[in-house]
């Protein structure tokens, strides 16, 4: 992949910023990756140039609405394109099989009898498993399930035909027992949902999340070269990038990405 196109940054309860989802880009096409909390995605997309039409591959992590309803209307307009035959590529969403049933249950009570005549032509729900290896999008993809204490959800390990690697860790710290996986990636996403200095104000750990400085730590461990940080909290919005750099600082001596909504991370350098 060439290009990190960042939609949205924030936690599940963010006003100011958009839910934490994004597109990876390269010259084969386009990974969706969540679709935050609501019909905001369809104007991100849009005006990140990125045109739903085009647009064929879809990764959910987990059923969290900040992640998953978004994802449902790019499905409702895909399909609703495709019956329509305003849409000639089919969309293929990628998630973890028992949430593919569920996703498959909401369509089923929200679409119109219409649009789910689509489902398993224009739009199919691909259940992953983790472990297997599949090619998305021209890159050899690995999905791995994070061990989540609150809802199941995987990431992902995809690597590109020259070898670069990019480690998707979804918005939980990782629990399993073996991360060869997310070893020695080129770029590691990681949430963070505040600086261990904030720990007390925002108690992260309580809602299952990760410090920056504990993120960064991981990042170490694991061998990565860059890590990019998002999916925190917004109290401390203006200040938010130097924050995290200088606690992330600390712990990983490679390059450390706090992106805002909308921005776009070069993936070759």
């Amino acid at each position: 992949m060439e290009r990190l196109i960042v939609l949205g940054t924030g936690a599940a309860s963010a006003v100011r910023r958009y839910n934490t989802c994004s597109v990876l880009e390269g010259p084969e096409g386009r990974l969706l990756i969540d679709g935050g909390g609501g019909n905001g995605i369809l104007s991100r997309l849009e005006d990140a140039g990125v045109p739903l039409d085009a647009l064929r591959s879809v990764f959910v992590t987990h059923e969290h609405i900040d992640h998953l309803l978004g994802v449902l209307w790019v499905i409702r307009i895909s399909a609703s394109r495709w019956l329509s035959g305003k849409r000639a590529e089919t969309l293929t969403v990628y998630c973890h099989a028992r949430l593919a049933e569920k996703i498959s249950t909401i369509c089923s009570l929200t679409l119109s009898a219409k649009q789910q005549a689509a489902l398993g032509k224009g739009v199919v729900l691909s259940p992953v498993e983790a472990g297997r290896e599949y090619v998305i999008e021209g890159h050899r993809t690995v999905f791995f399930d994070i061990e989540s204490r609150k809802a199941e959800q995987y990431g992902f390990r995809m690597e590109a035909p020259d070898g670069q690697v990019i480690v998707f860790c979804g918005d939980e710290p990782f629990r399993g027992r073996d991360d060869t996986l997310l070893r020695g990636a080129d770029w590691l996403l990681h949430e963070a949902f505040c600086t261990e200095s904030d720990a007390g104000l925002f108690d992260p750990h309580a809602i299952g999340h990760s410090t920056v400085d504990e993120a960064a730590a991981f990042a170490a461990s694991a061998g990565a070269r860059s890590l990019v940080l998002w999916h925190t909290e917004e109290k401390t919005l203006g200040r938010r990038r130097g924050l995290y750099s200088e606690a992330a600082s600390r712990f990983f001596k490679g390059r450390v990405h706090v992106p805002e909504d909308m921005e776009v991370i070069d993936l070759r350098k």
